[in-house]
């Protein structure tokens, strides 16, 4: 026993360490912001956009409100998903210590622990983290409950919350309906009265979590617009064309595998046919991410990778091809390549979350509560947006084929948005950040104004209106506006200005605020004149 606690200290400390080794996915600060909006006494969905199930941010709201704003959220709300990872872990093993051994269950869990997909997505702040480890206790608590009726109830639960985070528990529970009839359908049918009543408790349990939530959200008047994110969003054509025949070739292997399954668990005992679930289960959901999923990703094998890791390991050491010491050789030697590949992947001594703490620490001191600051997936955690959908997967194929207008400007305008971060904007809404949004410290952009070097009065057309510094990028310089007296601070209006300078150099009008918390834009120096120019970069 202390051999093995001993394993699962060394994988803690492992995801520990690393929790800074790997780039920040543009999820996490997504589900990051709708936390702390909730924290804030916002309402998921009706006041922030989030197409998940409520669950993963509303337990992380109270967290939020205790870190406060800081610029090193991402890796405490990193820190804070790890038992998250250990707990898929411990349920792993306990599936694999009832359907196999301590050895195999042993085994699992260092292969698992270390496989780099599961490593890294596990110490990602996300949905998914929480999803699969709900998922895999579930699994874990019905595997072998046989006749047991409270812990088919307790499954049930489980899998219920796993749906509350997460509607992709909806094709995970179809398929493993498919695996679990081609399993034992005859059993069911000669047993059905314990079945029945095994399938009404599973059933209870299932919609006991999700009931909650949808009364809560009912009572508080914000169940339509919980149905726009989670259901009509989501499932909205993005008008990217089809992939019928890839639907087609999957129901075919499916039909294939299961008809496979129903001819040759005839007559084998409940601990094969769970082993055989398991394994079936996993390929099947696999599968459909690959030919059918409209958009794969990574995070998508998180509850189903476990299983098909324990059902390999399973079917190498009952093929008996390898004596007790290859068997350790070769799971010591699989462990060492995993390492190797996390190692690779994300090398240790590179902190891949300073970009994002340093652009944290320009949002947080250059603006307030009161500001909205656009970004395409909440980038910005602390402050609120002026559009409200988030630009991710699906929504650039919608913005692609027409099925989204690009009308993102005009809620920067209508919301007076005056700080933005870049990424994958459509084509109008970027043009529109690039021209009138300066990059500069923290690779957060301002609201600014370049005016061009000419001899005499420049035009310009002010979009954002407020109140700007002119400088040359360095320091304040004054400028005459609409022929008042030169000063270096203007309140501008909406409109179309003429601005003199005195030396003829370009210079750009930054937003005030940013100036004064100490904000400065990109600059370069003229090789012409040794001046530090201002220079827009898209």
């Amino acid at each position: 026993m202390s051999m093995r606690v001993g394993g699962l200290i060394v994988l803690l400390v492992l995801r520990v360490l690393w929790l800074s080794a790997y780039p920040l996915n543009s999820d996490e600060p997504q589900h990051a912001h709708v936390a702390w909006s909730i924290a804030q006494g916002a309402m998921p969905y009706r006041d922030v956009f989030d197409n998940h199930g409520p669950l993963f941010s509303a337990i992380y709201a109270a967290l939020l409100k205790i870190l406060g704003e800081r610029p090193d959220v991402l890796w405490w709300l990193r820190l804070a998903v790890v038992p998250w990872y250990m707990l898929s872990l411990v349920a792993t093993w306990r599936i694999a210590r009832r359907l196999y051994s301590n050895g195999i269950a042993d085994a699992t869990v260092i292969l698992i622990g270390l496989l780099p997909i599961l490593f890294i997505k596990f110490g990602e702040f996300r949905t998914d983290d929480l999803w699969a480890a709900l998922w895999l206790c579930g699994m874990a608590t019905m595997t072998l409950a046989q006749r047991r009726t409270w812990r088919w109830l307790a499954s049930g639960v489980l899998f219920g919350a796993a749906l509350s985070v997460s509607q992709k528990t909806l094709p995970l529970t179809v398929v493993a309906l498919a695996s679990g009839g081609a399993i034992w359908g005859t059993w069911w049918w000669i047993h059905r009265r314990v079945t029945a009543a095994n399938a009404l408790a599973l059933l209870a349990g299932m919609v006991t979590v999700p009931g909650l939530f949808v009364l809560w959200l009912a009572m508080r008047h914000d169940g339509a617009p919980a149905w726009f994110d989670i259901v009509a969003y989501n499932l909205a054509p993005t008008g990217c064309p089809g992939r019928p025949w890839h639907l087609v070739g999957y129901a075919l292997v499916a039909v294939a595998i299961l008809v496979f399954v129903v001819v040759t668990m005839r007559g084998k005992d409940a601990t094969t046919r769970w082993r055989t679930f398991l394994g079936v289960h996993a390929l099947l959901f696999m599968l459909m991410i690959w030919f059918v999923w409209p958009l794969p990703t990574e995070q998508d094998f998180l509850p189903v990778l476990p299983m098909a890791v324990l059902w390999l390991i399973g079917f190498v050491d009952r093929s008996g091809v390898l004596p007790s010491k290859g068997k350790i050789a070769l799971v010591s030697l699989l462990a060492l390549t995993e390492f190797g590949l996390v190692l690779t992947h994300a090398p240790l001594w590179r902190d891949k979350l300073a970009a994002e703490e340093a652009q944290l620490r320009v949002v947080i001191a250059c603006t307030t509560p009161n500001d909205t600051l656009m970004d395409p997936k909440n980038g910005g955690i602390f402050r609120r947006r002026p559009y409200y959908l988030v630009i991710e997967s699906l929504a650039r194929q919608r913005f692609k084929y027409g099925r989204m207008p690009d009308d993102i400007a005009g809620w920067l305008i209508a919301n007076h948005t005056m700080v933005a971060i870049d990424g994958m904007y459509p084509p109008a809404a970027q043009a529109f950040i690039e021209q009138h949004y300066l990059p500069g410290t923290g690779g957060v952009r301002m609201a600014g104004i370049a005016v061009p070097a000419l001899a005499g009065p420049a035009n310009v057309d002010v979009v954002l209106a407020g109140s700007y510094v002119a400088t040359d990028g360095l320091q304040e310089t004054p400028v005459s506006i609409d022929g008042a007296t030169a000063a270096t601070r203007w309140s501008l209006a909406a409109g179309h200005h003429t601005v003199s300078t005195a030396t003829g150099r370009p210079l750009i009008m930054v937003w005030r605020q940013a100036w004064e918390c100490g904000w400065r834009p990109d600059v370069v120096q003229s090789p012409a004149s040794g001046h530090a120019l201002p220079v827009p970069r898209a």
